[in-house]
């Protein structure tokens, strides 16, 4: 058994797609020719490890455990060496602390940056979007109130802050949708079908519930780099979550 794909996703997404070791922050992530399908060349680095003679290896913990998020961290290549080569100055405790306080200050810059949102960001963040075939146009219009449908979707109070501050930047989405929309006016269901495609590729497969929504949130991230942008992409995902266009209402 080993770390499954969405699990390293998700890693990435909550690590900025940077290393989590303090002070390097090397972006880890490397764009295709196209400008999609990145390659992730972060590590998802065991804290206790995978095998009998890996450092910090737990032998009381069963292998669905050791591969588990809760048992990663993401580091480059260099600090995934370290930290194993230097066991004793990376204990479990300290690599988990290492871990939570690097993912807190990604989730609070990916946050404030919701105030860097404009038209060229969404612009960028939306791109993808070419590629994608118009779906059949939305024929419900109830609009679920936000906090009726995080509860449904069973998102904790870290997920309900990101979709708050985002919020506040759907104004700013749906004036950006408008524009496009005089341009392609197949623009907001070739968007819509894109975020659909995904999330019930993702319900498929038994994700829900938090990490079902920061996967989205890393896919409404693909090929950003600058904070500004992958905020963007956020605020995008967050405008669709508001109009109940995607996610369980």
């Amino acid at each position: 058994m080993s770390v499954s794909y969405p699990t390293k996703l998700l890693l990435a997404f909550r690590s900025g797609d940077r290393c989590a070791f303090p002070g390097c922050e090397r972006a880890l992530t490397v764009d295709s020719e196209s400008g999609y399908d990145p390659t992730i060349t972060g590590q998802a680095a065991h804290i206790a490890g995978e095998k009998a003679d890996a450092a910090r290896y737990d032998p009381l913990m069963t292998d669905e455990q050791r591969n588990h998020y809760s048992n990663l961290i993401y580091l480059c290549g260099d600090h995934h060496t370290q930290i194993d080569k230097q066991n004793k100055n990376f204990s479990v405790s300290r690599l988990i602390e290492i871990k939570s306080d690097h993912e807190t200050k990604v989730r609070e810059v990916m946050n404030t940056a919701f105030a860097e949102v404009g038209f060229f960001e969404l612009a960028q963040a939306t791109k993808w979007i070419s590629r994608m075939q118009a779906g059949q146009p939305s024929r419900d219009f109830f609009i679920v109130p936000p906090d009726e449908k995080i509860r449904k979707n069973q998102l904790s109070l870290a997920s309900q802050f990101t979709i708050t501050m985002g919020l506040v930047v759907v104004r700013e989405v749906h004036s950006f949708m408008e524009h496009e929309s005089v341009l392609d006016a197949d623009f907001p269901e070739r968007l819509k079908a894109g975020f659909l495609e995904e999330y019930y590729r993702l319900r498929k497969d038994g994700h829900k519930g938090d990490v079902l929504f920061d996967l989205m949130c890393q896919f409404a991230q693909q090929g950003m780099r600058e904070q500004s942008e992958r905020s963007a992409g956020l605020a995008v995902l967050i405008y669709l979550f508001e109009r109940c266009e995607v996610f369980e209402k």
